[in-house]
């Protein structure tokens, strides 16, 4: 469609040159720096200066400009602060020159010009060695200082001692290395090696060879502590505490002492055990109050434990009774199932190409015969209207009636041989989407209506095309009841696999032993398929060669429920899409 002249596409191509006008001049700013050689690229790092002119400081951030660009006004700033003023996507006002003054100019992107001279000038800017504190003295060009910091002198570098975090030059290092306080020392007792400033704490408290006298001052002479610390097991003076202290004696003294206590505080000592026999007395009594009360509260929780294995035992039984009862259910339901089926299939005819040419014959044969009595009448008609008369006209009607009526019946068979072609034309459509892979893809399409005629009882369940595990094998369907079937009914879709007779069954084992899977496909992510996986019951009767055009469908009343069913997961454009796969592992027919 064309408006002014101008079609959708030449907008289309005028909108993309825009585009790129615009990411051009954005990009312009962007590559003033990645453009300019090394030797004009502003140096790393932040430097202290000897001295910083305001001409070389940026208006926006104060500090010595970096890659310096200029405006038409003249003024300079780091192009890393102008850059993101000019593409703010949240500014959509113009944007002004920093510099505030009378001349100044709206910044456009494609007139900002990296300043070279600039450039030039801050790379010789005089500034200071980056390790000034620690002594070095000298000032350098910025553009020198990476150089130089490799080759310092006075960079620092740390203390080789373990322990110890100072870091000075090498030139202060070999005076601080002799005398750190994390220098190995070696113990002069037991010759372990150890940092200097743990020596005395080493010697005083851990060393085993240390010499040391006994702590309870007694006669023993000074000796290695290792000795001590056995002497001190023994020692006559070491502290004891009374035999009483659990009764509530106090004392600490020494063998000695302790034996001259016992013999003085032998009065106290009885009081002691007689108010300590009383006070066990009393918690004895106390505890005995309270083991009757537990065993009061453990006979009531015993009887509580009684009453409730009784309530537990009853609930299995009623459980047990309701399993059994669901089973008779289940197996009235599939009594009830396969006397649908086999009512509903002998209602069923075989589609057979021999019938249907037979039909098109006969259903030719009745036109021809009627274009016949058609022209039949018309001559009549003429015949009569041209001999004039009443007598004329009633052989007339006495001729042709007969000749209406036959031919009304004749309409009438046509009419319901075009009904039976067409349903043939569709048994014959069906056949040819059948798939010989084991696998069945079902696309259910108008689900909405289906599922209301499903409801109504106009349509309970649908059949699907037959599929086969190969060219000679088994011949299979699926049968599906969007409105449930049995237990589902009215709230779970029921999906069942049914077993057909086929014109090769006598070919193929028996019963029927292939493991099934009926799937509802995600067609949302793709992952979460509804799956169900049976292998067949060799007893069941649904697994037997048929005898009939198919045997009793045996699948799941309660394969997916309509809450679960009806989302856009499972459920798109009004269609779902239902796979059966059988295993065709172990089939010993041919094809």
């Amino acid at each position: 469609m064309h408006r002014n002249g101008i079609g959708i596409t030449g907008v289309a191509q005028v909108f993309w040159w825009l585009c790129i006008y615009r990411m051009d001049k954005s990009l312009n700013l962007l590559s003033l720096t990645s453009n300019v050689p090394a030797s004009l690229q502003t140096p790393l790092g932040d430097p202290e200066f000897v001295k910083l002119p305001a001409k070389h400081q940026c208006l926006i951030c104060h500090k010595v400009m970096r890659d310096a660009v200029m405006t038409l006004c003249g003024h300079r700033m780091c192009e890393g602060c102008l850059t993101p003023l000019l593409f703010d996507p949240q500014n959509k006002e113009p944007v002004h020159c920093p510099g505030k003054e009378e001349f100044c100019i709206e910044l456009k992107p494609d007139e900002i010009r990296g300043d070279n001279g600039t450039r030039r000038e801050i790379r010789k800017l005089s500034v200071f060695c980056t390790f000034k504190a620690h002594g070095c003295p000298e000032k350098l060009p910025w553009k020198d200082l990476m150089t130089h910091e490799s080759q310092c002198k006075y960079k620092p570098i740390p203390c080789p001692h373990t322990g110890c975090e100072l870091q000075c030059s090498e030139d202060k290092m070999e005076a601080h290395v002799k005398n750190c306080d994390y220098r190995p020392v070696r113990c002069s007792y037991c010759e372990e090696t150890i940092p200097f400033c743990l020596q005395a704490d080493h010697q005083n408290n851990t060393c085993r060879k240390a010499i040391i006298s006994c702590p309870y001052k007694c006669d023993h002479g000074p000796g290695a502590r290792e000795e001590i610390e056995i002497h001190m097991q023994t020692c006559q003076l070491r502290p004891q505490e009374c035999k009483f202290k659990s009764m509530g004696c106090q004392f600490v003294g020494s063998e000695r002492d302790m034996q001259k206590h016992n013999k003085d505080a032998a009065d106290e000592h009885l009081q002691m055990i007689t108010m300590y026999t009383a006070s066990m007395d009393l918690q004895s009594m106390e505890m005995r109050r309270e083991l009757q009360d537990i065993s009061a509260e453990r006979d009531t929780f015993q009887h509580i434990m009684e009453s409730i294995q009784r309530d537990s035992r009853m609930l299995k039984d009623l459980v047990e009774s309701i399993k059994v009862g669901q089973k008779e259910l289940k197996l009235k339901i599939v009594e009830k199932t396969e006397r649908i089926i086999h009512l509903e299939k002998k209602v069923d005819d075989s589609a057979k190409k021999e019938v249907v040419d037979k039909l098109e014959r006969d259903v030719q044969s009745v036109k021809d015969r009627q274009i016949s009595l058609a022209e039949r009448v018309n001559q009549i008609e003429r015949s009569g209207f041209t001999g004039g008369g009443t007598g004329s006209q009633q052989n007339l009607q006495e001729t042709t009636g007969p000749l209406v009526t036959q031919i009304q019946q004749h309409d009438r068979q046509l009419g319901l041989q075009d009904i039976r072609l067409a349903e043939l034309d569709l048994r014959f459509q069906v056949l040819e989407t059948a798939s010989y892979s084991g696998i069945l893809m079902w696309k259910i399409r108008d689900y909405s209506r289906r599922k209301q005629e499903a409801i109504s009882g106009r349509t309970v369940s649908l059949y699907s095309q037959p599929f086969y595990t190969s060219r000679f094998g088994y011949k299979m369907c699926a049968r599906l009841y969007l409105n449930g079937d049995g237990m589902g009914k009215g709230t779970h879709l029921s999906l069942f696999f049914v077993v057909m007779r086929g014109e090769y069954d006598a070919l193929l084992p028996w019963p029927f032993q292939q493991k099934v899977t009926l799937l509802l496909l995600d067609q949302d992510a793709g992952a979460r398929h509804v799956s169900d996986t049976f292998r067949p019951d060799p007893t069941s009767t649904s697994f037997k060669r048929p005898t009939s055009d198919m045997n009793i469908a045996s699948g799941c009343p309660l394969f997916v429920s309509h809450a679960v069913l009806e989302t856009r997961t499972y459920l798109k454009d009004d269609t779902i899409f239902i796979k059966v796969t059988v295993d065709n592992d172990g089939i010993n027919a041919q094809g």
